[in-house]
């Protein structure tokens, strides 16, 4: 018999952003750690593009063949992603975007735990904590769940330019920019589950109410306007 799931504040939610598309794979992440509430740790890294960059994906994301030259590839990051899932679950705003590009990459870790089901082993990227699906199901008469929207409706502009200012690279402190997007995902989670007493809310049911809601059209995260 398993286990119940924890609550979501007592295992790591890896909070996590990828810039790229599938023809180029991933050119930047970062990744912003929840635990009890509290960013505990952030990370980014600039990658090498499998292909020449097209001028509108660095018009979305900023990045051009000039800055990436000479970088390893994501593929080299391997050790890293599979430490990041062995320690908790991934989320993303438009998750299907991240678990795409992720699989894209490597199909599968190897056995991971669940954490959904306490005590047992998966060999999974998911399940996937989606902001954006949370905010629809919780949230349903906002109307506008684009990240940005998202930041403002819940009034956390400032706290993230004050975190953006720490953790972002000078020159990488907005949106469409890897870490920039990973921490306000990360302020907007934390903003959802304090609505309406959801502080002790579980990971199963983050997980599940990451399905539930319709998804909007997952092209590009340029396309997504996130």
């Amino acid at each position: 018999m398993s286990r119940p799931s924890p609550l979501w504040t007592e295992i790591p939610i890896h909070v996590v952003d990828f810039e790229g598309s599938l023809r180029t794979g991933v050119v930047e992440y970062g990744v912003a750690t929840l635990l009890g509430g509290d960013i505990i740790n952030t990370s980014t890294r600039l990658h090498a593009a499998r292909t020449p960059v097209p001028p509108i994906d660095t018009q979305c994301h900023g990045l051009s063949e000039k800055e990436l030259k000479g970088l390893p590839a994501f593929e080299a990051e391997w050790d890293h992603w599979v430490s990041l899932r062995r320690t908790g679950l991934l989320a993303a705003h438009n998750a299907s975007v991240e678990s795409g590009l992720l699989r894209g990459t490597w199909l599968r870790p190897p056995a991971v735990p669940s954490f959904i089901d306490a005590g047992t082993e998966v060999a999974e990227w998911g399940s996937w904590v989606d902001t954006c699906r949370l905010a629809r199901a919780w949230v349903p008469s906002l109307g506008d769940y684009r990240l940005h929207a998202l930041v403002a409706v819940f009034r956390l502009g400032a706290r993230l330019d004050t975190l953006a200012a720490k953790h972002c690279p000078p020159n990488r402190r907005q949106y469409h920019c890897a870490l920039y997007d990973a921490l306000a995902s990360a302020l907007v989670l934390r903003a959802l589950c304090s609505v309406e007493g959801r502080s002790s809310a579980t990971l199963a049911q983050l997980a599940k109410d990451s399905l539930s809601a319709p998804a909007a059209d997952d092209l590009s995260q340029g396309e997504l306007g996130l």
